[in-house]
């Protein structure tokens, strides 16, 4: 007997099988969870990296603090404002060579070498 012989599938397992598979994620819906509904949202952070640059005085804000007013470009988030922080200044002098070194921005590891 070969193997393929032996996990030789008939059609009524094969449709079984699957019909077992997408009904999964609709059980768990139907089914509820048992994690308590008045837990809060984990904290969740969002970094964007754009290669292209922004005109600064367009997009970060000229005042400090939490009561800063909104620049053009951070307008689109209003409704974010009071669980967002907006970070400026940020230097890594060990990064340097352009678009090969985005992928570094968050660490500011060296940078690949061309």
């Amino acid at each position: 007997m070969s193997m393929r012989q032996r996990f030789r599938w008939h059609r009524r397992q094969l449709l079984r099988s699957a019909g077992v598979a997408l009904t999964l994620p609709w059980l768990e819906s139907v089914c509820g969870g048992s994690a308590d509904e008045t837990t809060a949202h984990p904290p969740r952070m969002l970094l964007i990296s754009n290669n292209l640059g922004v005109l600064p005085g367009e997009f970060f804000p000229c005042e400090t603090g939490r009561e800063y007013r909104l620049s053009p470009y951070l307008e689109e988030l209003t409704d974010f404002r009071n669980v967002m922080t907006v970070f400026s200044g940020l230097s890594h002098p060990d990064v340097q060579g352009g678009h090969s070194t985005e992928n570094c921005f968050l660490t500011a590891a060296r940078g690949p070498t061309r």
